[in-house]
């Protein structure tokens, strides 16, 4: 198993982990904050427009766990989103390594022969270039015109 599945592994472990505290701290909460309610209910405090605010407390409990649910998918679906784009890059860089090593076999040297003087066989002597000679400036037809024109 690689380091990134690992990490995958343990994401998801830590994901659930997340949502089954939040759940349990949710119920947890609902069963604290009625309490109160069910102590005035039975006193006979309440009537049912006061009973509202019990679905109220309830429904705003609810609410913001299902966010901090919500946000644990999100950051989870985010952490799988760059572990799986790291796996994608080496996964790319396998490929163009091998087709690095398939396009470009490393070279063979062949031992080169030398004569008696220690100089290699079969290769010919470099040939020097002469450097090209300049041409004269050539004159332009403005100019030669205009000389042309003041002989005659």
């Amino acid at each position: 198993m690689s380091k990134l599945q690992k990490l995958e592994l343990l994401k998801d472990s830590l994901q659930q982990a997340i949502d089954r505290a939040v759940s349990s701290i949710g119920q947890i909460h609902q069963q604290i904050a009625d309490l109160p309610f069910e102590l005035l209910e039975r006193a006979g405090v309440l009537n049912e427009d006061k009973l509202a605010l019990r679905e109220r407390n309830r429904q705003a409990a609810t609410m913001v766990y299902d966010a901090i649910r919500r946000i644990n998918q999100q950051i989870g679906d985010l952490v799988s989103d760059q572990i799986e784009n790291l796996e994608d890059a080496q996964h790319i860089k396998r490929v163009m390594e091998e087709n690095e090593a398939e396009v470009a076999p490393a070279p063979k040297k062949a031992a080169a022969k030398k004569n008696a003087a220690g100089k290699p066989v079969g290769k010919k002597p470099a040939v020097k270039k002469a450097a090209a000679k300049k041409a004269p400036a050539k004159k332009t037809v403005a100019k030669a015109a205009g000389k042309t024109a003041r002989k005659s």
